[in-house]
């Protein structure tokens, strides 16, 4: 499970966990904005439907923890947006990281590691 840094320390707490990461940041920053509005009163719940997983495939409820539930027209909407640009970050991340360990490069580099030998007609041997 991923644990994601809440409340007011988080947009600094994902920068020393991710120091280069500019998108990381700006994700951080708009979550931090949105929460700061609504004076950390927003909870919001996200679950997963679907076969495959990407942004689209969860459902998430937004809640204020109020007396008084009071949410501007598009202030939910913005908040599943900004809940959604993480789950795109690291769909992408997954993705490169696919991407990478399945290349030619990398492929090369376990074969000679472990000092596989090949028959002509492409079967390890020995």
């Amino acid at each position: 499970m991923l644990a994601i840094p809440t409340g007011k320390h988080a947009p600094r707490l994902i920068r020393e966990y991710a120091p280069q990461d500019a998108e990381l940041h700006c994700i951080a920053d708009a979550l931090q904005t949105v929460q700061c509005r609504k004076f950390y009163r927003l909870r919001a719940d996200a679950s997963h439907h679907g076969r495959y997983y990407h942004e689209y495939c969860m459902s998430i409820l937004v809640e204020r923890d109020s007396l008084t539930w009071h949410m501007t027209a598009n202030a939910e909407e913005t908040i599943i947006k900004a809940l959604r640009d993480p789950a795109r970050w690291l769909y992408r991340q997954l993705e490169h990281e696919y991407d990478y360990l399945s290349s030619d490069e990398v492929g090369d580099e376990a074969i000679a590691a472990n000092k596989y030998i090949f028959a002509e007609v492409g079967r390890r041997f020995g």
